[in-house]
């Protein structure tokens, strides 16, 4: 279409953000900002025309407009910020003119610029106001930053979609400054959830909903996160929001497995499959999928398996350099190989056999994690898992417990690794009693107590509980405090053909007799 000569130019493209270094924002929980479109199925009052509001005064190029003011202002606080967080004196840093700075002089300057590279240097100011709220414990200070009149000229101004991302971004960033101040985190949500209910801003509602249902996740309130996660994927397949269907999806699988429903979390996680199979999914929630795939697998007892997912997520840490996420996975990764390699040496079963057979090749647990992988991840986390594998191939009980005591925090905090390790603990218990007792036909409980260097109590109860289980044949004499052991003898074929035939013959009686019946009848 024809334009008038004195038409006002287009907004040129925002130039980066300056000092990416100083504020780094995680969206490993967020949708990326490619899918930052409004939904075409929102309400109409979101629809409204997506661009940004010029003044006349800023329809001149960035090369015309002076924000050295701004910039100089934006050093002078990234500098004081750094300087106290290096030097640890972030008390001293609460009573710095860094927020009145940011505030007065930069997101409430008087000009009211807002081309691209003007609204870049604010974004920036609202994160650096972010982190030093955050590092001064005045994080209840952030909603009322983002929702009054501190942020809201500005936010009059640009895109909603930018908005969006901005609240986003401050959202993660205090989730990352403040991780164990969950308290906080959820307030925060809390909050900004009422800010877009009121502004009908459904599309950032649903994804601070679903960091809130994290948040209540790591918080272990699973039922107010189920009924939260509930809703929210009512209105997700509404909309066929695939992205955001795959991270709510997620964490319903992660609320369920830690309720111990099993089998809704693998239809969950199916779920979050199935729509990650129609889209793009970035490497860490890709991660994140095959992380709680091998958990699952891992729980059902295929270690295999389970590893073999743990490694796929490892790989993508690994590649992105997240170790702190990556070291788990390795840790899961040696578990799995060290329980399955002790599962094929004890020769586990339902039925008898721990322990009677074991060759030196299935008990081997060299080469764990290649070299370059025990430089780059070796500490006490490395450590433990080797202890326990030397253990676990050594059948040695005592060292076992003595490694799971010296490694308390590392073995202990991970519920995964304390689950599996108890079960670990049990099999070498059940190998080492069966390896005892093997010899004899009867044999006092005393003597396999001293033996195994345990409690009298403790062997009883297991010894019982190995004969119902039908590890072993045998009964306990508790008056005379001695354990018989019979042999396993094979069944007599003679009297199961036998059983067999009169079973046929009670068929054939029993036939012959109805069918007498209905003769009588007639």
């Amino acid at each position: 279409p024809n334009t008038s000569a004195n038409s006002i130019e287009p907004t040129p493209t925002p130039k980066p953000t300056p000092f990416p270094h100083i504020l780094s924002t995680h969206t490993s929980t967020m949708t990326e900002d490619v899918q930052m479109e409004e939904s075409p199925n929102t309400s109409a009052q979101e629809d409204d025309t997506d661009y940004v509001m010029v003044h006349k005064s800023d329809a001149m190029d960035d090369d015309e407009e002076d924000v050295a003011d701004l910039q100089s202002s934006l050093d002078a606080t990234v500098e004081l910020i750094k300087k106290h967080q290096l030097g640890g004196t972030l008390q001293e840093l609460a009573h710095t003119d860094v927020a009145k700075v940011l505030i007065s002089d930069i997101l409430g300057e008087e000009q009211c610029r807002y081309s691209a590279a003007a609204v870049a240097i604010k974004e920036q100011a609202i994160y650096n106001l972010t982190k030093f709220y955050s590092l001064t414990g005045a994080s209840e200070e952030v909603v009322g930053m983002l929702t009054g009149e501190v942020c809201g000229e500005l936010f009059k101004n640009v895109t909603k979609a930018k908005c969006a991302r901005v609240i986003r971004q401050v959202l993660d960033l205090v989730c990352d400054l403040l991780p164990d101040n969950l308290a906080v985190q959820e307030v925060i949500c809390r909050q900004i959830i009422e800010w877009c209910t009121e502004r009908k801003r459904s599309f950032l509602r649903q994804r601070v909903e679903a960091k809130l249902a994290t948040v209540l996740y790591v918080k272990e309130e699973y039922v107010d996160a189920l009924k939260l996660i509930d809703s929210l994927l009512t209105q997700l397949k509404k909309l066929d929001d695939k992205q955001l269907l795959v991270e709510t999806h997620l964490i319903e699988s992660k609320v369920h497995f830690a309720l111990h429903g099993f089998q809704k979390s693998k239809a969950a996680l199916t779920a979050s499959r199935t729509a990650a199979n129609s889209i793009y999914v970035g490497p860490r929630m890709q991660a994140s999928i095959d992380l709680m795939s091998g958990t699952l697998h891992c729980e059902e007892g295929d270690y295999d398996t389970a590893h073999s997912y743990f490694l796929e997520a490892f790989e993508q840490l690994d590649q992105l350099d997240d170790t702190e996420r990556a070291l788990p996975c390795l840790k899961y990764m040696m578990l799995c190989k060290t329980l399955d390699a002790l599962g094929r040496a004890l020769k586990i079963s339902a039925i008898g056999g721990i322990g009677a057979k074991t060759t030196k090749k299935d008990v081997d647990m060299g080469n764990i994690i290649s070299p370059k992988q025990s430089l780059k991840y070796g500490g006490a986390d490395v450590d433990a898992m080797y202890a326990i594998a030397k253990a676990a191939s050594r059948r040695s009980l005592e060292e076992f417990e003595s490694v799971t005591n010296q490694y308390l925090k590392e073995l202990q905090d991970d519920m995964l690794i304390k689950h599996h390790l108890k079960i670990l603990h049990e099999q070498l218990l059940e190998s080492n009693l069966i390896r005892i007792i093997e010899p004899y036909s009867c044999v006092e409980m005393q003597h396999v107590a001293n033996l195994i260097n345990m409690p009298l109590n403790t062997v009883e109860k297991k010894l019982s509980q190995m004969i119902l289980d039908g590890k072993f044949r045998g009964i306990l004499d508790q008056g005379k405090g001695q354990l018989h052991v019979y042999e396993e003898t094979s069944g007599d074929i003679a009297m199961e053909k036998g059983l067999e035939v009169i079973s046929n013959m009670d068929a054939v009686v029993t036939s012959l007799f109805a069918r007498s019946q209905i003769l009588r009848t007639v």
